[in-house]
């Protein structure tokens, strides 16, 4: 990371000072998941512009599909965590449901998810130029549920919540600690990453398991305080 965007980390400068037009290079570089942010809410205008300019991501047969419900009711926030969704949802003020067309004929390659994740991506570095910190959620209730709940009409799909809000002065972020980890090959596979073994392979099917289980449960918000415990985590408690 160069000194310019290690600044921007460590400083929180961003949040008394935006800088609509930092380099891409830059945002890419500085951008980092934040949740928690100043109470003083976005301005509705500006995340629907922010939103507007994030649909010049590219998207599947150009299609265009995306659709955004910004959340600003504290109780929908706390029913998405209460039903299962990530702990992050209960300290936010502001959040985005983003929604694509799913419909598509080419589901095997879930091409509704990739063209919603690269808006929600162009969003996020865009929020952060103007000092706007996000975090992109995807553990939240099941689907059907959350159509149901904000009345999502199909052949619409609900595919993550992005939680938003200014960044606090003076807010310190983990610098990039990139590996050394060989992350290109030509023309076949040829990295040297080692299987996984049989105890990770069985632990990963029982939390499956668990998971959809949990997710049957019809009142689950009684257990929401044990199932916290178990909440996917940052790998390594990396930051962002």
């Amino acid at each position: 990371m160069d000194d310019e965007a290690d600044g921007l980390l460590t400083t929180g400068r961003l949040a008394t000072e935006p800088e609509p037009d930092m380099a891409l290079v830059q945002a890419v570089r500085s951008r980092r998941t934040v949740r928690s942010y100043q109470d003083a809410p976005v301005p509705r205008e500006q995340i629907e512009r922010l939103l507007r300019e994030s649909t010049h991501a590219p998207s599947a047969t150009n299609r265009r599909g995306w659709r955004f419900i910004l959340i600003e009711d504290s109780a929908d926030l706390i029913w998405l965590h209460r039903r299962g969704g990530s702990a992050v949802l209960r300290g936010a003020r502001q959040a985005v449901l983003v929604c694509y067309r799913g419909d598509s004929d080419n589901a095997a390659w879930r091409d509704a998810e990739q063209s919603a994740a690269a808006a929600i991506a162009y969003f996020q570095l865009l929020a952060h130029a103007h000092g706007i910190g996000s975090c992109w959620i995807c553990h939240l209730p099941p689907r059907r549920e959350v159509r149901a709940h904000f009345g999502i009409p199909r052949p619409y799909v609900p595919i993550a919540v992005v939680t938003l809000g200014y960044y606090e002065p003076g807010l310190r972020m983990r610098p990039r600690r990139l590996e050394d980890t060989s992350l290109v090959c030509v023309h076949r596979w040829a990295f040297d990453d080692a299987p996984e073994t049989f105890p990770e392979v069985l632990r990963r099917w029982i939390r499956k398991l668990l998971r959809r289980l949990y997710y049957l449960l019809p009142r689950r918000e009684w257990l929401r305080g044990w199932a916290f415990k178990y909440e996917k985590q940052f790998h390594n408690d990396r930051r962002g």
